[in-house]
């Protein structure tokens, strides 16, 4: 861009981003020369959804939603783009007849849900035990069909046992699912303390087989399943559901802590500061700091520090929904070393290491006595 603001050239090297997937939105680019892919970073690994040529347009969703990039656009080759700043972009679009902001509202929208269904389609057919575009699909037909075939407690309402012969066909005949991916799924849940697994041992056969399956919070199943797809699918990269160690472990930590705590007239529970510094130390073995809130808040866990004149600080946060937080990020937490192992691993240690001092924006480590982060420069608390 020039200095007055207008059209200008950019260049990219093979392998430079354009903008990361969850940026806000600043120019839209024409594709001059090179190529340009449009990735999801998931973890450790980057899978291209697109792939654009010259002419064609990059960034043009910011035109009509101020909402973030759906993609991460990376140099695929050495690029040359034509950048228009995105204010100068829609100034030129309001000052359009009629019929032509109508034609360029319309090939925008239509080209966000080609984009859009392209997404889906890569999440679904991505080579892993368990692809991020059906995990909200396996969570729906375990709790359907559970609910449908399985026999209920009446002491315990929210507990039904069901028969793994008969759960394994409903979900491969009604839902196409596969065998092994389920059988996977019954350890991912055995291991999360959800179900209960009972194995036979056929006297014609050496190998054990799974006979019967008690689950255990059933609605639990539902409400991640409809936390995951609205997150999901909301159009740009959504933090809640990408989970981090640290995050996982202080929220679990806030959350058996505040097990009694006192709630004040808007349900918010309240601890004293010291208490839960010297708690987190003693039980869950890290030095809780300012930065482990502001990960959280990150996250969308909202943590309220309250002074006082005597020198007392407070914390204040929805208990309830810090639980219930907790829950889904551990059923992702398995998901993602069920993905990068292959495997459920059910002899694994439960615990999860935390650094003492991180960035909250990077998650990189960060000197105690730093005033900002040496990886990304972010600001840290004091």
């Amino acid at each position: 861009m020039d200095q007055n603001g207008q059209n200008g050239s950019k260049k990219l090297k093979r392998g430079e981003i354009l903008f990361k997937e969850g940026d806000a939105p600043s120019s839209v680019y024409m594709i001059q020369s090179g190529k340009i892919g449009l990735m999801l970073e998931r973890g450790t690994k980057r899978l291209e959804v697109a792939s654009l040529g010259p002419s064609q347009v990059v960034g043009e969703g910011g035109l009509f939603s101020s909402g973030k990039a759906a993609f991460t656009a990376e140099a695929l080759q050495e690029t040359k783009l034509l950048e228009v700043p995105l204010d100068l972009m829609k100034q030129q679009y309001e000052k359009s007849p009629p019929g032509v902001k109508l034609m360029v509202k319309s090939l925008v929208e239509d080209l966000r849900q080609a984009r859009q269904q392209q997404k889906k389609d890569k999440m679904e057919t991505e080579k892993s035990p368990c692809p991020q575009g059906v995990i909200h699909k396996l969570f729906t037909e375990l709790h359907l069909i559970a609910r449908h075939i399985g026999k209920k407690d009446p002491a315990q309402p929210d507990v039904i046992t069901l028969s793994w012969g008969a759960f394994k066909l409903y979900a491969s005949r009604f839902f196409g699912e596969s065998p092994p991916r389920l059988r996977s799924l019954m350890d991912l849940l055995a291991k999360l303390k959800f179900a209960e697994l009972k194995i036979n041992k056929p006297e014609d056969s050496e190998e054990e087989e799974l006979s019967e399956i008690k689950l255990s919070q059933v609605q639990i199943y539902e409400d991640f399943a409809e936390f995951y797809q609205y997150h999901l699918f909301k159009g740009s990269r959504a933090e809640a559901i990408y989970v981090d160690p640290l995050a996982l472990k202080v929220a679990k930590a806030l959350y058996e802590i505040s097990a009694i705590a006192e709630v004040d007239h808007k349900g918010a529970s309240k601890l004293d500061y010291g208490t839960v510094v010297n708690e987190c130390k003693a039980k869950f073995h890290f030095d809780l700091k300012n930065t482990h809130l502001d990960v959280l808040e990150k996250k969308g866990l909202f943590v309220q520090r309250k002074s006082y004149d005597d020198g007392r600080v407070e914390l204040l946060f929805d208990r309830k929904e810090f639980g219930k937080m907790a829950q889904f990020w551990g059923i992702l937490f398995e998901i993602d070393k069920w993905n990068e192992k292959g495997f459920v691993d059910l002899h694994e240690k439960e615990e999860v290491a935390v650094a003492a001092n991180v960035c909250p924006s990077c998650s990189g480590a960060v000197d105690e006595k730093a005033k900002f982060c040496s990886s990304c420069g972010h600001k840290l608390a004091a």
